[in-house]
C-alpha cells in the first residue's frame, strides 16, 4: 500500500512539472486578448517609448486604472527580452510556478508532504491556472502577494511574531499590483479569524472579544507599518502629487468604490455568480472541497482557509461589478480545503465527491454538446473537432467518477491525468482558436496598419475599444464614438486615414462614397476603412 501511494505521488510530480514546462512554452504562443492582456502590454510599452516610469499612459494619456507595479514587471521585461508576447506574459507564468511553490512549502511545514502536492495539484490542474498563469494581466501577480502576506499572518498568530514583516510587505506589494484589495484582504481576514478561533474556544462573547483585542496586538506593529510604508508609499505619494484629483478620482473613487457599487465592466451578474465559474474554474478538484470543510472548527488552519475563502467570496458576491477574475484571491485558501479533503478521503472514503463528479461532468457534456451544435452558426470558418475531444475526456471523468463510486477506491493519479490531457487539449486546440476568433482580424488590421498608415496620417477606431490595435500597429490611435463626430472628422482632414470599426455598425457611416472611404476588407466581425 505504502509503494502504492509512492508511485502515485511519484507520478503527480510528474505530471505537475510537464505541466509547468507547457505552462512557459504556451505564453508566447498567440497574438495578446483584448480588453486586459493588450492594454497592459501597450501601457507597458509606451513607459519604455516614454521614459515615465511613474504615470502609466495608454494611447497618450494617462492611465489610472492600475497600481505601478505591473506595468514595471512588464516594461523590465521588454528591456531584456524585447518587446513581445513572452514579456507581457512571464510575470503571470513565474508569480503562477511561485505560488505553487509556496502553496507547498507552507502545506509540507504546517501538514505533511502528501497533503502539500495534493493542493498544487488542484492549484495547476485547473482552468483557472491555466488561463491566469498564461495571461498577462495582475491577477496570478496579485494572488501571489495576497498569499503570502495571509500566509505570513498566520504563521505569526500560530508559530513566530517575526513573520509579520512578510505580513506587511507582502501587503504593499499586493497594495502596488491591485490597488486597496492589497490591503483588505490580507488584514480583515486574520482579524475574523482572530475572533472566531477564540468564539469557537471560549464559547462566550465577552471572553471572546477580551482575547481577541489581546491577540490582535500581535498583529498590529508601528515597525511593520514603517516597512509596509517604504514599499508602497513612495509611488501613490508621487502619483497623487502628478495627478492630483483626477488620479484620485480615477484610482480610488471610480476603480474601487464605484466598480463595487456600480457595472463598470461586464453586465450586471446575479449574487450566485461565482458558484458556477468556481465549479469551472476549479473542476474536477472543486468536488473534493465539501469534504475538506468538515473539520474546519477543530483545526486552526482550516479555520483560517475558510474564513479567508468565505470572506472573500462573500465580498465580491455583493459586488455589482462581477467578473471571473474577482474570486481569485480566495483560490489558495479552497486548495487548501481541498487537499485535506483528498488526504481524508484515502482514510475514510465518501461517495458524496464522486457523484458531485459525475454531475459536474455531465453537465460538461452538455455544455460542450451544446457547443458543437451551435458554434457552427456563428463561426462556420472555424474547426471545431477538438469539440469531440472535450466531450470523450469528460465521459471519461464520468466514467472515473462512477468506477470509485462502486469499487470505492480512488486514483488521483488517473484523475490528474485526465486534467492533464482536458488542459493539453486547450493548450493545443482551444486557445489557438480562440485566438483565431477574437484576434484574428484585428491582428491583420493591425498588421496592415502599422505598414501602409504614412507617418501623418490617421488610425481610427470607431465605436471600439481594442488595445492590441495600438500595440501591434505601433500607432496611437483616434477614438470617436459618434457617427456625427465621424463624418466631421472625416469631411475636414485632408490626410490619410484607416478605420477600424465592427461590421454591424458600418451602416451608421451612411454612404462611404461621400466620406471617400473604401472598403479594404471585410469579415463577419470586423471592417478594414482606408481614405488616401
Amino acid at each position: 500500500m505504502k509503494q502504492l501511494v509512492l508511485n502515485e505521488n511519484f507520478i503527480l510530480k510528474i505530471l505537475f512539472f510537464l505541466l509547468l514546462i507547457i505552462s512557459f512554452i504556451k505564453i508566447n504562443y498567440g497574438t495578446l486578448f483584448d480588453v486586459d492582456e493588450a492594454i497592459f502590454a501597450q501601457t507597458s510599452k509606451e513607459m519604455l517609448e516614454t521614459g515615465d516610469w511613474i504615470t502609466p499612459h495608454y494611447n497618450g494619456k494617462p492611465r489610472y486604472d492600475k497600481p505601478i507595479l505591473i506595468y514595471w514587471l512588464i516594461a523590465t521585461n521588454y528591456k531584456i527580452f524585447g518587446i513581445n508576447e513572452f514579456s507581457v506574459r512571464l510575470p503571470s507564468a513565474l508569480a503562477g510556478a511561485l505560488l505553487c511553490l509556496v502553496l507547498y512549502t507552507f502545506l509540507k511545514y504546517l501538514k505533511n508532504e502528501i497533503q502539500a502536492l495534493y493542493a498544487v495539484i488542484s492549484f495547476a490542474f485547473t482552468l483557472y491556472y491555466f488561463v491566469y498563469s498564461y495571461a498577462g494581466v495582475t491577477d496570478m501577480v496579485l494572488i501571489l502577494f495576497i498569499t503570502l502576506s495571509l500566509f505570513s499572518f498566520y504563521l505569526t498568530l500560530e508559530k513566530n511574531k517575526k513573520f509579520l514583516y512578510g505580513a506587511y510587505a507582502f501587503s504593499a506589494f499586493a497594495f502596488l499590483t491591485k490597488g486597496l484589495i492589497g490591503i483588505l484582504f490580507p488584514f480583515v481576514i486574520p482579524v475574523i479569524y482572530i475572533f472566531f478561533k477564540n468564539l469557537l474556544n471560549k464559547k462566550n462573547l465577552k471572553l471572546t472579544l477580551s482575547e481577541s483585542f489581546k491577540q490582535l496586538k500581535i498583529i498590529i506593529s508601528v515597525k511593520c507599518l514603517l516597512v509596509f510604508l517604504l514599499i508602497s508609499m513612495p509611488w501613490y505619494l508621487a502619483e497623487t502629487i502628478i495627478g492630483g484629483k483626477e488620479f484620485i478620482y480615477e484610482f480610488f473613487i471610480k476603480h474601487h468604490f464605484l466598480r463595487y457599487t456600480k457595472v463598470i465592466a461586464g453586465e450586471k451578474s446575479p449574487f450566485y455568480f461565482f458558484i458556477p465559474v468556481l465549479i469551472i474554474g476549479m473542476f474536477p478538484w472543486i468536488a473534493f472541497l465539501f469534504d475538506g470543510l468538515k473539520n474546519f472548527k477543530k483545526d486552526s488552519l482550516y479555520l483560517f482557509s475558510f474564513i479567508w475563502f468565505l470572506f472573500i467570496f462573500i465580498f465580491f458576491s455583493f459586488s455589482e461589478t462581477k467578473l471571473p477574475n474577482y474570486i481569485l484571491p480566495s483560490i489558495p485558501a479552497i486548495c487548501i480545503l481541498i487537499s485535506h479533503g483528498m488526504y481524508n478521503l484515502k482514510k475514510n472514503f465518501s461517495r458524496a465527491p464522486f457523484i458531485l463528479l459525475s454531475i459536474f461532468s455531465l453537465l460538461f457534456i452538455i455544455l460542450f454538446f451544446i457547443i458543437k451544435l451551435k458554434a457552427p452558426q456563428f463561426f462556420p470558418q472555424i474547426e471545431l473537432n477538438w469539440v469531440n475531444f472535450l466531450i470523450l475526456i469528460m465521459i471519461a471523468f464520468f466514467l472515473l467518477s462512477i468506477y470509485c463510486i462502486f469499487v470505492k477506491r480512488i486514483n488521483y493519479a488517473v484523475l490528474t491525468l485526465l486534467s492533464f490531457i482536458f488542459i493539453l487539449v486547450f493548450t493545443l486546440e482551444v486557445l489557438p482558436c480562440a485566438n483565431k476568433i477574437y484576434q484574428g482580424d484585428l491582428y491583420r488590421y493591425s498588421l496592415y496598419v502599422k505598414k501602409n498608415l504614412k507617418n501623418n496620417g490617421i488610425l481610427i477606431l470607431y465605436k471600439l475599444h481594442k488595445p492590441s490595435v495600438l500595440f501591434y500597429s505601433g500607432r496611437k490611435a483616434l477614438y470617436i464614438r459618434s457617427p456625427k463626430k465621424m463624418h466631421s472628422f472625416i469631411k475636414n482632414t485632408n490626410t490619410q486615414v484607416i478605420v477600424i470599426l465592427k461590421t454591424k455598425r458600418l451602416k451608421t457611416l451612411g454612404d462611404l462614397k461621400k466620406l471617400n472611404l473604401k472598403i479594404i476588407e471585410k469579415t463577419k466581425e470586423y471592417t478594414l476603412l482606408q481614405k488616401d
